[in-house]
């Protein structure tokens, strides 16, 4: 880049950063490799959709009930990820890219007002800690498509299609900004929309809490979820996510059997003023707490299991609208994640 002009070279970078972190490692298992003992995959069975899996090792197998056997069914996740990706010094952690080893440290505190941005290149970088957007719609329907998409945004040679993530003044709570996102309807062939800003830079752990805090102002119809806390580390992106059920706010574990707490009693979501939403989770593979508040008041709660392995890391927080079949608008102001209580 030398010689190139400082804006862009900021655009360039932002597009490292967008996609630094989104690499899966690769585990080396293939369907003809031995399989575990019986014992082993007995002992980390479940149940979903009627079948039968067990994950061994990073691998999930599947048991054919009519043949009475386990057979290879596909790589979930690298057990070694977090010795190849990440270097702890005391309480600090850092995460290293995969082009050139450079460390990034992450977190387990952020926070976002979306203050002093006029488009969307000025939210993502190291300094804002935002790494990325999603614009998964009718026109931009594959993951290749919507990253190429992504890209060309950075690098200021197209727009927005249809989908829209972007800083806004026309709706905020604090300040003179907040975060719009706005999806169309998915088409029959797609069975979500997405239009969500993320951040990589986060790090949860089994044992963390984890604790979130945000506004939201919908218009019109609602979407289905408007945050996730994911694991880029495992096939799919696991994690939890608050979801809009017709009921209001709730937890759905994005994993095996996905898991949901719904509300105790029914508490509409309401459209066209601010919405205060803390949310709090205890991050465990069997007995870990999820707690929402919607303007103050408890509205769901429950236990259970809130991370889909012990050895899981969240690493990826998703807000805006991250999963909708209808067309939908949402703007989101004052973020802030923390592993201590916020109220």
């Amino acid at each position: 880049m030398t010689g190139s002009h400082p804006r862009m070279r900021m655009r360039l970078i932002a597009v490292v950063l967008a996609v630094l972190l989104l690499t899966l490692a690769v585990v080396a298992i293939r369907a003809d490799d031995p399989l575990p003992p019986v014992t082993d995959l007995e002992g980390n069975q479940f149940e979903t959709e009627g079948r039968t899996f067990s994950i061994v090792k990073g691998a999930a197998y599947e048991f054919d009930r009519k043949a009475s056997k386990w057979s290879f069914f596909q790589r979930v996740y690298d057990p070694e990820f977090f010795a190849k990706n990440y270097v702890v010094e005391g309480e600090r952690v850092f995460v290293k890219s995969p082009d050139d080893g450079k460390r990034y440290e992450v977190t387990r505190h952020f926070t976002a007002d979306f203050e002093g941005a006029s488009r969307i290149a000025d939210l993502i970088g190291e300094k804002t800690r935002w790494t990325g957007f999603t614009l998964k719609s009718p026109k931009a329907k594959t993951v290749s498509e919507y990253v190429k998409l992504r890209h060309r945004i950075l690098a200021g040679t197209s727009d927005f299609l249809d989908n829209r993530v972007e800083p806004s003044g026309a709706e905020f709570h604090g300040g003179t900004k907040s975060l719009r996102t706005l999806s169309v309807a998915a088409t029959s062939d797609k069975i979500c929309a997405k239009a969500s800003l993320q951040s990589e830079f986060l790090h949860f752990k089994k044992g963390d809490d984890f604790w979130y805090s945000a506004w939201y102002l919908a218009k019109g119809a609602l979407p289905q979820t408007i945050m996730d806390l994911e694991s880029t580390w495992i096939e799919g992106h696991a994690g939890i996510r608050i979801m809009l059920g017709g009921d209001g706010l709730m937890f759905e574990l994005k994993w095996g059997t996905k898991p949901k707490w719904r509300p105790r009693t029914r508490v509409p979501f309401p459209t066209g003023t601010w919405v205060h939403v803390v949310a709090h989770v205890k991050l465990s593979e069997t007995d870990g707490l999820v707690a929402i508040w919607q303007d103050g008041a408890l509205v769901s709660e429950g236990k259970g299991q809130t991370l889909p392995f012990a050895d899981t890391i969240y690493n990826s927080l998703e807000v805006g609208i991250s999963a909708t079949g209808v067309a939908s608008e949402m703007f989101v102001d004052d973020v802030e994640v923390s592993d201590k209580p916020l109220r």
